[in-house]
């Protein structure tokens, strides 16, 4: 889905949004659809897809790995600069949980001009203990677990515990902002730490929503995100 400023008279800056770990292109509570609307606002194009086996995208699943996504990414990044009246110069990635793991991961390579994270995943390997915490093994299919309806594969598994992110950030020296929940149940705050002193970019901001959980399931909770973010491209893309 590509969000368009109403009045698109030439080309414009555009934000990839990256989805969480078994999320979609829409996120919990629309937030993804209006932080989009927000952007558009501020005459910022953005792009929502979902990964390979999520959301309405073809395969499933238990086939998707860590790795996968990181390229379903690069190739959304692809896409989205190819598209009439964006400016492919300009771009920016935001990432929610997993999905921010996958933006720092890429920002560098596809030499996005700005990033934000929110409720970002720093070690991948969190998956793991949280997939064994919350799921339930699958007899017909070893090493794998359901959680949250969806069989997790044990290629999933492995290929996170092997996604460096913060080595990944060190090498991106374009503005970076740190969103995470207060409370975050999922993520621990420390991972938005994390991020901070790993990242490279002399510009770089954190900020903790206090009392929020991992997706900022309020309304003062997600327009303070959304504001923040919106601002952040606005300035710096």
């Amino acid at each position: 889905m590509i969000h368009r400023p109403t009045a698109l008279r030439r080309r414009v800056p555009g934000v990839v949004f990256l989805h969480g770990f078994t999320g979609d292109r829409m996120e919990s509570h629309w937030i993804f659809i209006k932080c989009a609307r927000a952007l558009a606002q501020a005459g910022i194009a953005s792009l929502r897809f979902d990964f390979y086996g999520s959301g309405e995208s073809e395969g499933e699943f238990r086939e998707a790995t860590l790795q996968g996504e990181i390229a379903d990414a690069r190739d959304a990044v692809k896409f989205f600069q190819r598209q009439r009246g964006i400016d492919p110069e300009h771009l920016g990635l935001c990432g929610l949980s997993l999905g921010g793991c996958v933006a720092a991961c890429i920002a560098h390579r596809v030499r996005a001009k700005a990033l934000v994270l929110w409720s970002a995943v720093a070690h991948p390997a969190v998956l793991r203990a949280l997939a064994l915490e919350r799921a339930r093994p699958l007899p017909n299919a070893p090493g794998a677990v359901e959680y949250d309806a969806r069989e997790v594969s044990a290629r999933f598994l492995a290929s996170a515990a092997i996604i460096e992110p913060l080595k990944s950030i060190g090498r991106f020296r374009r503005p970076t902002l740190i969103i995470h929940a207060g409370k975050d149940e999922s993520v621990p705050v420390s991972h938005a730490e994390d991020f901070f002193q790993a990242a490279a970019a002399r510009t770089r901001e954190k900020l903790i929503i206090p009392g929020a959980d991992h997706t900022f399931t309020s309304l003062a909770w997600e327009r303070d995100v959304i504001a923040g973010t919106a601002e952040w491209f606005r300035l710096h893309l």
